[in-house]
């Protein structure tokens, strides 16, 4: 007897009418026996709303109610059969990987060209995981791997297809031998695939079942899952979400037939569909369709479809701000959590005690807190950024080879970390590393109160405990594996091997009466809230599709009778026709582009309308956006603005002014005040790890440190030899980047060094040429400081203070330079970095004059100038400023103004186009100014 449909019409909620047409059918007098029912919905959601809605309907009967057991369509087939002992889902990723690490190489070539190193298990693990999804696809349609090249592949009519084709097939037979292998390693252990176990009871013929089956909204299933409900027919019941007119376009099971929805017409008006922007516009839309129902509907009355999951974090923003809750069962992944985070930061630093996941994993938050109750406080962040920073290490092993008191914090540091990891050595079975991991997690966590009520904002509320308990359960059920398939596996890769296991476990949120359910596209025609807005209506969400898969693009996938393009079309054109025949209230928006500014295409579906309305449809997107209505958004922050309205702190000129000021601090004013008010005033520094090299003060630093050594040496200003220069140069060179680099410094240093070494070789020619015209080294690095260089503004004294590189002394007439070492790549001269359009814009060497009458130099015998060692070798060579005495009293005047608006506290406003920014998330790079602009 085959199948029995109801078609249910959809002018009432589905799952509402299953209710009522469950207990019409099972009522008897005062009570409704429904244990012997199997109802079979296709997600959790509908299933808890079922059973939510069938017991309201009894109450209001006042009927006693025992309900049936409701699964989803993914648990049907283990009630159809005798089920065997069937492997978990981490076993059979071991069998596939022992099955992958045993195949020939040369045929492992056929499926991957280049396949995992031997020693490489996270690729080999990745390999496993892509075959296994292959397996349960092509399983749960009814077929094997060695199907594949027999169904899936017709004679070619040329030759270059045909070679196609051979490599194709050829790939197949290896996965099919691959199959077999994994099979006989499942046998071998007593197990059985899942997938193949239900193929096999179907192709013997073996489904009974004595109970009634309720197929209730069931579109599309597993062709596997319709055999078996084919050989119980007699028993099964399709509750069909659509008017019976539409009968012709579902099978005997209640399931589409896709040709039958191609061509199909979905009732839509213009009105409905709303054509935007952006992400953010999206979101902007949307809450002004909820405005447009003027308090019609109740928060839990109201559904907001997110077919692009791009579009959840704007709306989100925007509920919030108009304190609209929301829920989107869907936000959080165990992946995203701090305790998987926290795994995953430990296993990248046993994997080699690289100093970048050293860092990673010390700034993990709960890390963090552990420390510091482990009496670790202090700034030992900011520590740790400026050791990285001043050492550039590459991995952790010896202290730095200065050892330094911030040294001494880092390896502080690091010896309570390997304590923590210590457990973490050797090979072992994953059992053995399953008592490690959850010690790992108790030593962290185990201090802290952790609320399984706290709100999910909190960090150490309820996700954490979520996520530990998943993680707990995983250890202890998947982590017993059979030993003997298992293996023994290294700290790193038995951690990872756990969180693939588990990465993608959600997370659920916080229960809530009040509250706009975000939803997926297809759990939404089985929703039962009167209005729906659904966000991201472009194509390649509704409908989605597939193109690019590697093993089963979408030809092959029709050739075999997979879920092809054609499927999907037809599943989404119902699922829409549902929301458009079911719905008081419907709006679809759709955007123009991406949260990436990637141009988007309207959903096809929209375009499943009569001829005459098509070409409206077309002109309406991409014709002007529709503008969100003004008078009902907020201003204020909006997620996707291009500029924020957020206004950094205004300045607070401090009580007294500074009494001396370094002559490179004029530099810092003219570019910005307010920078310079951030830097100087209030002394903020910025500090991160994220250097790869030696950045350019640093460069400069080695420069000038060993030209400072060569011209401390009286003896090296009198060489006139390029060669005997070079090495001294290149020997203190040598000397500096193993004192505070070592052995195990990143190797971009190394290249840097290399160059700054062909740079000073350079400039050994030009200061052999220097010596033989009768220069000699005077001085280097001579620092002013304190009261020594007074300069009086109004009456009021301002001291100078800097350090001068370098002074030379002519031997014939007495004439002295001062010259500063400059390594910008670019060599710029003097005039160029000091004045632009006629105007100071750096008042250093002009001020150098003041600093020298503190060693007894007088003005008249000044020269002015630079040593360059720029990226261009040929350029190595002094750049004498050809500045008059009138121009440096310009420069004087100049500096007076610096120190008169420094004195006034004046340190606003920005400066609309700076030449540095230490502060962008202060100052909000670039955009900073349009906001001032406006204020």
């Amino acid at each position: 007897m085959p199948p029995v449909r109801t078609f249910l019409g959809w002018i009432r909620p589905a799952l509402e009418q299953a209710a009522r047409w469950l207990l019409d059918r099972y009522a008897a007098a005062d009570a409704a026996d429904l244990a012997k029912v199997i109802v079979v919905l296709p997600g959790a959601r509908a299933s808890r709303r079922l059973l939510e809605i069938l017991v309201e309907q009894a109450e209001q009967r006042q009927l006693a109610c025992t309900p049936p057991q409701i699964v989803t369509v993914g648990h049907l087939p283990e009630k159809l059969y005798e089920p065997c002992r069937h492997a978990d889902r981490l076993t059979c990723r071991l069998a596939w990987l022992k099955a992958l690490e045993d195949t020939d190489a040369g045929l492992l070539r056929r499926i991957v060209p280049d396949p995992p190193d031997r020693q490489d298990p996270a690729r080999w693990l990745a390999l496993a995981e892509m075959v296994g999804r292959l397996h349960d696809e092509l399983a749960g349609h009814g077929l094997i791997f060695a199907d594949v090249p027999e169904r899936g592949f017709r004679p070619a009519e040329n030759s270059a297809l045909r070679a196609a084709e051979a490599i194709e097939v050829g790939r197949w037979q290896t996965l099919a031998e691959v199959q077999q292998a994994y099979l006989r390693r499942l046998e071998k252990l007593g197990l059985a695939d899942t997938q193949l176990a239900r193929l096999q009871a179907v192709n013997n013929s073996q489904c009974r079942c004595a109970n009634d089956i309720v197929l209730v909204g069931l579109a599309d299933m597993p062709r596997v899952a319709e055999k078996m409900l084919e050989q119980v027919g007699d028993h099964v019941t399709a509750l069909v979400y659509a008017p019976p007119a539409m009968a012709e376009r579902f099978t005997k099971l209640g399931t589409l037939v896709s040709g039958a929805w191609r061509q199909a017409h979905i009732e839509l008006s213009d009105e409905q569909i709303i054509v935007v922007d952006g992400p953010a516009d999206q979101a902007t839309a949307a809450v002004d369709a909820l405005a447009g129902y003027a308090g019609k509907y109740a928060a839990d009355e109201i559904t907001m479809g997110v077919p692009d999951v791009g579009v959840v974090p704007f709306l989100e923003r925007r509920f919030e701000q108009f304190d609209l809750p929301s829920r989107y069962a869907e936000a959080l992944r165990l992946r995203q959590t701090a305790p998987y985070r926290l795994l995953s930061a430990v296993a990248d630093y046993l994997d080699g005690g690289r100093f970048a996941d050293f860092a990673a994993l010390v700034r993990h938050p709960d890390l963090e807190i552990w420390l510091a109750g482990d009496d670790q406080s202090g700034d030992w962040l900011a520590a740790l950024d400026t050791w990285y920073t001043r050492h550039l290490q590459s991995r952790l092993g010896k202290a730095a080879p200065d050892n330094d008191d911030l040294g001494g914090k880092v390896a502080t540091i690091q010896k309570k970390i390997d304590r923590l990891c210590k457990p973490f050595r050797g090979q072992r079975p994953l059992a053995e590393w399953a008592k490690e991991i959850a010690g790992l997690l108790v030593a962290v966590y185990g201090r802290r109160q952790l609320d399984a009520n706290h709100p999910p904002f909190f960090a150490g509320g309820r996700i954490v405990l979520a996520a530990c308990e998943k993680i707990h359960t995983v250890l202890k059920e998947a982590f017993g594996a059979d030993a003997k398939l298992a293996g023994r596996w290294g700290a790193p890769d038995a951690v990872r091997l756990l969180l693939r296991h588990i990465d993608d476990e959600p997370i659920p949120p916080l229960a809530g009466h009040s509250a706009i359910e975000l939803l997926g596209w297809l759990e939404l025609p089985l929703d039962d809230a009167p209005a729906l807005v659904v966000t991201g209506f472009n194509d390649g969400f509704v409908p989605s599709f597939i193109n690019a898969d590697p093993f089963l693009p979408n030809g092959l996938r029709r050739q075999l009778g997979l879920e092809d393009n054609d499927r999907r079309y037809a599943r989404d054109a119902y699922a829409l026709a549902v929301l458009a025949g079911s719905r008081r209230e419907l709006r679809l928006i759709a955007g123009r582009r991406s949260a990436e500014g990637d141009p988007l295409t309207p959903s096809r579906l929209a375009f499943a309308c009569p001829r005459d309305k098509i070409a409206g449809r077309v002109l309406a997107y991409f014709g002007l956006a529709a503008s969100p209505s003004p008078d009902r958004v907020p201003r204020g922050l909006v997620a996707g603005r291009v500029q924020s309205t957020f206004r950094p702190p205004l300045p607070v000129p401090p009580k007294e002014p500074p009494a001396s000021l370094r002559v490179t601090q004029f530099r810092d004013y003219l570019a910005c005040p307010y920078r310079f008010y951030l830097k100087h005033v209030l002394q903020l520094v910025s500090l991160d790890d994220l250097a790869e090299e030696i950045d350019a003060a640093t460069f400069g630093w080695l420069a000038h440190e060993v030209l400072k050594a060569f011209g401390q040496d009286p003896d090296n200003s009198r060489l006139t030899s390029a060669e005997k220069i070079a090495d001294v140069l290149s020997a203190e060179l040598a000397r500096l980047v193993v004192g505070r680099y070592g052995e195990q410094r990143l190797p971009a240093v190394d290249l840097q060094v290399e160059h700054l070494r062909l740079r000073l070789a350079s400039f050994a020619r030009w200061q052999a040429e220097w010596a033989a015209q009768g220069w000699r080294i005077a001085t280097t690095e001579v620092e002013i400081d304190g009261e020594a260089a007074p300069f009086p503004v109004d009456g009021r004294p301002m001291f100078l203070r800097g350090r001068i590189d370098r002074i030379d002394r002519h031997d014939g007439d007495g004439r002295y330079v001062i010259f500063d070492y400059k390594t910008s790549d670019k060599g710029q001269s003097p005039n160029a970095t000091h004045r632009k359009n006629d105007c100071w814009i750096d008042l250093q060497l002009p001020l150098y004059c003041h600093l020298a009458r503190a060693i007894e130099i007088q003005d008249a015998k000044i020269g002015l100038g630079y040593i360059v060692l720029p990226k261009d070798l040929t350029a190595v060579k002094d750049q004498l400023a050809d500045w008059t005495p009138e121009d440096l009293q310009a420069a004087d005047a100049q500096a007076r103004e610096v120190v008169r608006r420094i004195r006034a506290g004046e340190f606003w406003p920005p400066a609309p186009d700076p030449t540095f920014d230490d502060f962008p998330a202060i100052c909000l790079g670039h955009n900073v100014n349009a906001v001032f602009d406006a204020d």
